[in-house]
């Protein structure tokens, strides 16, 4: 997922031009490296920055949080050149503080520079937190990458409007004889999704703001931004000279390892994406930018909040190659150390699912067949996924969507199967304590930059049997220790806009195409129609709305195509392409337990793309298990992580008791498919 990288671009001048108001500033000053807003939990770590700009000398520092010295926390003032400017400035650190006192703290700092005396004060957040020790509850947190509503409703219709043996439909005259498993979940609330510098964001400050409850920039995973970050930000300098102001970006403990260093839960992360990928990273790396595969890879090694030890006990999922020694500068065997480590190293998934409980496990099962460094320094030559769903199951892609190609890669698990076996051996195996697992269906984002709705469907699809598996897991331990939230890190631009009746030779047909060109003085622009089009209408698309003549643009209503389409008043839920008549209706692949996407009785779903890229709305969450009640609402995305807190450490019995009633009481209204 690299689009939103490209968008820092032209935050740039804004973010200049704020660190320019210091530089411009004459005289000494000092502020500390954090947002105005911080909130952490009781006893989470988090680096304390001071930066001391326009200062030829600094002395005399004091801080102080509450009636809490610092001071003697503090390493000697280091002279530096913040703002890539030539002032003199100073940054002084003290890593890995924590605050053990609940409340509104204020934070201060006061030194003299210059023989002036300068100060700066943030108030910290900080919430009580102490899990109690008849209460040790799970979390799993599902992440449906770019799942917004549109996602989780184009699942739904497509893989809960199958065809039955008969011909009978499970979606009829508006309702469904069964929803999703995320439908099923007790609570929805809403979250908004912005970052500290933007309001579309990327996965990697999204996550921040889950996994540590603070927002930060785009692309940081679990870190502020500093005085340095001009050095690499916005000049395209993100390589191996950076790096150490990459990471030199004040950092914040996420929720992994807080439970894990202060109450010995057991952690965990599955994915279809590059287990260093934005998502799956934020449990357990801390760097300013996201492409720093290589220090990512190591911080799951080496986590700096646990004194090297690694951040998790389980990690399933895509990109072997920055585990390997050959992909790495530096020439270490990560998966090795792992191993030396007493974990079990697996890559397929046949060797997945015969593992039996015990030690714990990494499974790498997508990679290069010869994993290189990348001449940048930070990352390898490639960055591989697991492949999606649809093309795993064996279906036949849509005209406009590229071919499939696991290469020697044919073996690899379902996202439930990874579930399943992750939970399993987190929560029988190596010790009796509790654990947290983040899951990733990373394609439904990776599928939709590209505008292919067959994968990003299939991919939502596939999460849903995993929230599936959780569920059933939980519910037979009596549904009263599990937490399981799902939601999504942003959303995209896919909209449902009806129904399609194209007949497979046309929708498969790659020989017949059409090419649309724009001539523009901005540039000349072509895209290439294909027949699935009245399925998927991709952002290029200059598609008219036929229900209103009111349009900037020009020419025949309805979509551009290469086939007539067939238009019938007697019965227009026949029509080619149904805005608003007829329903979706997927015969079931009984051998795989998904909907095909070819045959006889098949309505497809049409979609529609805006952009390729993220947008700026808000995503649903939903929740079941103890603390469930907590997510309702609007929300702000990092007070999923305060809710998941207070989820494990006060007591929600009479909020749970409430659900419990809502759920199963007949006499209150039920909904259909539920």
């Amino acid at each position: 997922m690299q689009r939103p990288i490209r968008f820092i671009q032209t935050a740039a001048f804004t973010l200049l031009a704020g660190l320019s108001s210091y530089a411009q500033t004459t005289a000494p000053n000092v502020r500390f490296a954090l947002p105005e807003r911080t909130r952490l939990l009781q006893g989470q770590l988090i680096d304390l920055v001071v930066e001391v700009r326009n200062a030829q000398s600094v002395s005399n520092l004091k801080v102080t949080a509450g009636s809490l010295d610092l001071t003697s926390k503090f390493s000697a003032p280091a002279k530096t050149e913040l703002d890539c400017d030539t002032s003199s400035d100073f940054v002084l650190r003290a890593n890995l503080q924590s605050i053990e006192t609940p409340g509104d703290i204020p934070l201060t700092v006061t030194l003299t520079a210059d023989g002036a005396t300068v100060t700066d004060t943030r108030i910290l957040s900080v919430r009580e937190f102490n899990l109690p020790a008849s209460q040790r509850r799970n979390i799993v947190l599902f992440i449906g990458d770019a799942m917004g509503t549109s996602y989780r409703d184009a699942a739904r219709l497509v893989g809960r409007a199958t065809l039955d043996a008969n011909g009978k439909n499970a979606f009829r005259e508006g309702f469904f004889d069964d929803l999703l498993e995320m439908d099923k979940m007790p609570v929805t609330g809403m979250s908004m999704t912005y970052g500290s510098d933007s309001i579309v964001p990327d996965s990697a400050n999204t996550g921040t703001a889950w996994a540590t409850g603070n927002k930060s920039f785009l692309n940081a995973v679990n870190t502020f931004t500093d005085g340095t970050d001009c050095r690499w930000r916005f000049n395209g300098l993100q390589n191996a000279s950076t790096l150490g102001f990459i990471t030199d970006n004040p950092r914040v403990e996420n929720l992994w390892q807080y439970l894990k260093r202060r109450y010995q839960y057991r952690t965990g992360i599955v994915t279809t994406a590059a287990v260093t990928d934005a998502t799956p990273a934020v449990e357990g790396a801390y760097v300013g930018f996201r492409q720093a595969r290589l220090e990512i890879a190591r911080q799951f090694r080496e986590n700096p909040m646990l004194g090297g030890r690694p951040a998790f006990d389980v990690i399933l999922g895509g990109g072997t190659d920055p585990f390997t020694a050959a992909g790495r500068p530096d020439g270490r065997d990560l998966i090795g150390e792992f191993r030396s480590l007493g974990y079990r190293y697996v890559t397929t998934a046949s060797e997945l699912k015969a593992l039996n409980y015990g030690q714990p496990t990494i499974g790498l099962f997508k990679g290069s067949t010869a994993p290189a460094p990348n001449s940048n320094g930070i990352t390898t030559a490639s960055d591989v996924n697991m492949d999606v769903a649809y093309d795993k199951l064996g279906m036949q892609r849509p005209a406009s969507e590229p071919l499939a190609n696991l290469g020697t890669f044919t073996d690899q698990p379902m996202l439930d199967l990874m579930t399943g076996k992750a939970i399993e051996i987190l929560s029988t195996s190596f010790s009796q304590s509790p654990f947290i697992l983040m899951v990733e269906a990373a394609s439904i984002d990776k599928q939709s930059h590209p505008n292919q709705a067959g994968g990003t469907i299939w991919d939502a699809i596939e999460m849903d049997k995993s929230i599936g598996v959780a569920r059933s897991w939980a519910a037979k331990r009596g549904g009263k220790d599990t937490l399981i939230v799902v939601t999504a890190d942003h959303d995209q631009s896919m909209h449902i806009i009806g129904v399609s009746n194209t007949p497979d030779a046309e929708y498969f047909n790659r020989t017949k195409s059409e090419k649309i060109q724009y001539k523009t003085a901005g540039g000349d622009q072509d895209f290439t129609v294909y027949g699935d089009s009245y399925s998927n209408a991709r952002a290029g698309l200059p598609f008219i709305n036929t229900s209103t003549t009111a349009s900037n643009n020009g020419g025949s209503a309805g979509m551009p195509g290469t086939f007539a389409p067939v238009n019938s008043a007697a019965n227009p839920a026949s029509s080619t392409y149904s805005t608003y008549f007829g329903s979706t209706a997927y015969p079931m692949d009984t051998k795989t337990g998904y909907p095909a996407n070819s045959g006889t009785g098949l309505r497809r779903l049409a979609v529609g793309f805006r952009t390729g890229d993220h947008t700026g709305s808000s995503v649903p969450v939903s929740a079941e298990g103890p603390g469930a009640y907590l997510f309702t609402g609007y929300m702000d995305q990092s007070d999923i992580f305060f809710k998941m807190a207070a989820a494990l450490s006060t007591d929600t019995t009479d909020g749970d008791r409430l659900i419990d009633l809502l759920q199963n009481s007949k006499a209150l209204p039920r909904t259909v498919g539920k």
